[in-house]
């Protein structure tokens, strides 16, 4: 299964930056605007001889806000985390990632999309991809007559 995320060099500095301010012990005056960080959730996919599993973390997000959406060989997972920030508070450090991502991966040819699941508990999404019968191997039995015994 194949991954397809838009690659970012301006998040690929803003990393770079927020990590050598990391190892030089800058202080927390300055970080990076929410809006400025690049999200990806982290994912995880498994197989076994019945199909796929994939499981996100997707931590602080509503399952609301999360969509599934299968388009031909095309999974493609987005949503967004939202800033959820008291009035009185003021923020001096934050390594959440917040805003709208889109995740795809394309399925091979023998994924049953009809039988295709999704699930959402404790900031995890777990999808199921099973493997169409038709594509899993079976055994033919020979029929016939029995060969002479000399």
């Amino acid at each position: 299964m194949l991954s397809l995320t838009r690659w970012s060099p301006l998040a690929e500095m803003n990393t770079l930056h927020r990590d050598l301010e990391r190892a030089f012990g800058l202080s927390w005056d300055h970080f990076p605007a929410e809006r400025d960080r690049a999200w990806v959730p982290a994912t995880e996919v498994t197989s076994d001889g019945g199909g796929w599993k994939m499981r996100m973390a997707l931590p602080g997000i509503d399952p609301k806000d999360v969509h599934v959406d299968l388009h031909r060989d095309v999974l493609t997972i987005t949503g967004e985390r939202t800033l959820q920030r008291e009035e009185q508070t003021e923020q001096h450090l934050s390594e959440f990632g917040y805003g709208r991502f889109e995740r795809s991966f394309t399925l091979p040819d023998h994924v049953d999309a009809d039988r295709v699941g999704a699930t959402f508990e404790h900031g995890m999404l777990e999808i199921t991809l099973p493997v169409a019968e038709a594509a899993k191997p079976r055994r033919i039995e020979i029929s016939g007559a029995a060969l002479p015994t000399a």
